[in-house]
């Protein structure tokens, strides 16, 4: 698999995961873990987040591993988070084990484990596991009543690559009537239509305002690059790598191209007087509870999810020189379009 598959199923884990229960949301890995209760189990499951929120993704799974021996193995919201991790990770086969131990000890949020059991699976880009993948979701979907509503577009994608298009194409329609607004609303039509846009990822789509109250929408900014910046001013690597987005900013800011701060502080003051120490003049979102992270599936920071001018997923993680070479890169894309548009005078 290239890098740009390995970035796109990466990427795809977000799109595909639905919430994997109210508790597991509410469980946000850039809150504060030290407010938690302080037995050992909780301790134990606490460093493991904080491993997981700074990128430390081995730590993360040898403390939640040691959190489920705490509970003789019976921690089902352990294995869901190892699951979570690997598939931070790429790690898509460990992934699906550690989920169907999840699903083994019944969980609450048992349909929500397999619709995530089913979205590993898919990743896998194996088609001997594609028939397991559209059964967990078709699983999911039994368990939930129909109530998650994200594993119907789950089922239309694998079905698809499955090569049964036209079962796709109806699993499709079906979470289209279900959710006809949802983030993935524009993708699914467009797949619907040509079942060979299946393998691009369309971000996930989004609307927020910034800390200067204006309204940013990914479908208004289709036709320009864009730019999310996932950082915290208690982050260090967020830290070293700012200067790095500024020398961005300052080369391709402009019509075609716009850079999305997404602070993930723990206070507006934090977050205010950084931007303001900093002077960071591209637009800010204060992402008060990790709502458009978790929708990126960020766990760690710095993270950046470049989108190209189609609302498609080009890279994630890139820093540096390497993120700026892909911005000029896809600007390029655009100037050659409009200059093949353009009419002769």
């Amino acid at each position: 698999m290239n890098k740009l598959n390995k970035i796109l199923m990466m990427m795809l884990a977000a799109a595909l995961l639905c919430a994997i229960s109210q508790r597991a949301q509410a469980q946000d890995v850039f809150r504060n873990p030290a407010m938690e209760e302080n037995d050992e189990f909780q301790q134990t499951f606490n460093k493991a987040r904080m491993a997981m929120r700074q990128g430390d993704f081995d730590e993360a799974i040898n403390q939640f591993k040691n959190a489920a021996k705490m509970k003789d193995g019976k921690c089902a919201e352990c294995f869901q988070m190892i699951g979570q991790v690997y598939l931070q990770g790429q790690q898509f086969k460990d992934a699906a084990a550690a989920f169907r131990q999840a699903i083994e000890l019944k969980p609450a949020n048992e349909a929500e484990m397999y619709n995530a059991l089913g979205v590993a699976l898919y990743l896998e880009n194996d088609k001997k596991v594609l028939e397991e993948a559209a059964a967990a979701f078709n699983r999911a979907i039994e368990l939930s009543n129909g109530k998650i509503v994200k594993a119907y577009y789950n089922l239309g994608y694998t079905l698809i690559k499955a090569g049964k298009e036209e079962e796709g194409k109806a699993a499709l329609k079906k979470f289209l009537e279900l959710e006809p607004a949802a983030n993935e609303a524009t993708a699914a039509r467009a797949v619907i239509a040509n079942p060979k846009l299946a393998g691009a990822r369309f971000a996930p789509g989004f609307t927020v305002k910034s800390s200067e109250g204006k309204e940013l929408s990914l479908e208004k900014l289709k036709g320009r690059i864009v730019l999310l910046d996932f950082w915290a001013s208690w982050c260090g690597p967020c830290r070293a790598e700012m200067p790095e987005v500024k020398k961005i900013w300052k080369k391709y800011g402009g019509d075609n191209f716009i850079i999305i701060g997404v602070n993930l502080d723990r206070t507006v003051d934090a977050f205010e007087n950084y931007v303001k120490e900093e002077g960071l003049t591209w637009p800010q979102v204060f992402d008060a509870n990790s709502a458009l992270a978790r929708q990126y599936n960020v766990y760690g920071i710095p993270h950046t999810v470049l989108i190209d001018q189609d609302g498609i997923i080009r890279a994630v993680g890139l820093r540096a020189g390497n993120l700026s070479n892909k911005v000029g890169e896809l600007l390029k894309s655009i100037q050659k379009q409009e200059s093949a548009g353009a009419k002769p005078q």
